[in-house]
């Protein structure tokens, strides 16, 4: 196993988490910081879906020839940190999830108020 390789890949899935997490909960706050319309925060939203999936599978494929590679000859590599790191986002996603779940949604209109589009 070349643990090298396997480290890359792991990073690799790492920058794809962070841009689904980018893209899933925090596209508002980037639009509005990039400046963008409903339109751009669209596009920026697909934009962080399609980069995770890319970075993701990437990092997958990476990950698995580090595994399949012999790894004579090769620097001693620490793995734990990069799993931790791993661990940690996924951790994080599911708790944003379960937030974003959990919290209250619009505030409930009043009885004979109305939305003024």
């Amino acid at each position: 196993m070349r643990k090298s390789t396997v480290r890359r890949g792991i990073r690799s899935i790492c920058a794809g988490i962070l841009a689904l997490i980018a893209a899933t909960f925090f596209h508002s706050e980037i639009s509005a910081l990039l400046m963008l319309g409903i339109a751009g925060e669209a596009r920026l939203t697909f934009l962080g879906f399609f980069l995770s999936g890319m970075l993701g599978g990437f990092g997958v494929l990476v990950a698995a020839l580090g595994l399949l590679q012999n790894g004579e000859g090769e620097p001693r590599v620490r793995l734990l940190p990069t799993m931790v790191l791993l661990f940690s986002l996924v951790v994080l996603f599911f708790v944003l999830t379960y937030t974003w779940i959990t919290s209250p949604s619009a505030p409930v209109l009043a009885p004979g108020e109305s939305i003024n589009i």
